[in-house]
């Protein structure tokens, strides 16, 4: 008497050769019938790993359909993944009868209209371009360090384009529109980092410095700000690119923050309305407080305590300003980059 192994086995080849009848392709080609029946057949084996008591084994989808690293980003990918929709039909698992494999074959093609709940998320193209634009706080210690810090991490690789004494209020001096759109095409970041503003509380100027000024402390020049703002934005975000904009850190000149506070409102709101979830506001000014809401004048800094961090002029950083500024802007970046802080894996 055949054992109960043999006669299930028995049993799943008669559902293939039956599940044969129903296919009008190969009922049309006997020839490949043939060929089909006693390869889909001959693959009918005992397979310990994927029998149940009393019930067949289910569809599987074929690796191909499933998104990797090498198949994720582009419609292309997709469209490339997915075409040999009847090599896919092939790798459904024995026993499945024919309206099963059918079903499973077309849950292998990726749909357009289908929801892409469940589908592995795109990976991140490695290394991460990162480039920092700025004025001076980004011309000396800060930008430097955190520059180096950047690039230090295995999965970034960072830029810097800074020049003190400028920013949009001047282009008559220095274009950034145009050196923005420059820095940008040269080195095609991921994410533009970006910190300036402290030097246009001024009338605003146009590219040849002649013509009708925007006075500074007129309500024409918000409206111009932001204007110059957006049009900076569209520079250097581009159709997809991320920006983070650092809100300049607070100052110990009582006349001087007065201006900067004016200058982060316009900024923030620019980065908000221009480029929505592609683009974040850092504000800076709590990390550079004190807990009565003033300047803040020392900290630790690494291992060493109660360091000095502004130069006299109340405005710019000294180096372990610098360090201890680049130190909480760092993980923020790494943050929106969307990779793994490296010093957690230390």
């Amino acid at each position: 008497m055949p054992s109960p192994v043999a006669r299930a086995s028995s049993a799943r080849r008669a559902r293939v050769l039956a599940g044969v009848q129903y296919c009008p392709w190969l009922r049309a080609f006997p020839s490949i019938a043939l060929g089909a029946t006693l390869a889909l057949a001959s693959a009918c084996t005992t397979d310990k790993h994927s029998a149940t008591s009393g019930s067949a084994a289910q569809p599987q989808v074929p690796r191909t359909a499933a998104l990797t690293p090498e198949t994720t980003p582009s419609d292309e990918d997709h469209t490339e993944a997915s075409a040999p929709a009847g090599d896919s039909a092939q790798a459904i698992a024995p026993g499945a009868d024919a309206d099963a494999a059918a079903a499973s074959a077309e849950a292998a093609t990726p749909d357009d209209d289908a929801d892409d709940e469940g589908a592995e998320p795109a990976t991140l193209e490695l290394p991460r371009r990162v480039l920092i634009l700025g004025d001076s706080l980004a011309a000396t210690g800060f930008g430097a360090l955190l520059e180096k810090k950047l690039d230090a991490h295995p999965d970034i690789n960072c830029f810097r384009k800074a020049k003190s004494a400028t920013g949009l209020a001047r282009p008559d001096f220095y274009d950034w529109m145009a050196e923005g759109k420059r820095q940008v095409e040269a080195r095609d970041p991921h994410l533009v980092v970006v910190i300036m503003g402290g030097n246009d509380g001024q009338d605003l100027t146009n590219k040849s410095g002649k013509g009708k000024r925007v006075h500074w402390k007129t309500d024409e020049w918000d409206d111009a700000y932001a204007e110059r703002m957006a049009e900076f934005l569209d520079e250097i975000a581009g159709e997809d690119r991320q920006v983070l904009w650092l809100g300049l850190p607070r100052m110990g000149l009582g006349s001087f923050e007065k201006k900067l506070t004016l200058i982060r409102s316009v900024q923030e709101k620019a980065v908000n309305d221009k480029l929505g979830a592609r683009g974040e506001y850092l504000d800076t000014t709590e990390i550079t407080s004190d807990t009565n809401g003033s300047l803040l004048k020392t900290a630790d800094v690494g291992k060493k305590k109660n360091q000095s961090l502004r130069a006299d002029d109340g405005i710019h950083f000294t180096m372990a300003g610098s360090q201890y500024f680049a130190d909480r802007v760092y993980p923020e970046v790494v943050r929106v980059l969307g990779v793994t802080d490296a010093s957690d894996s230390e």
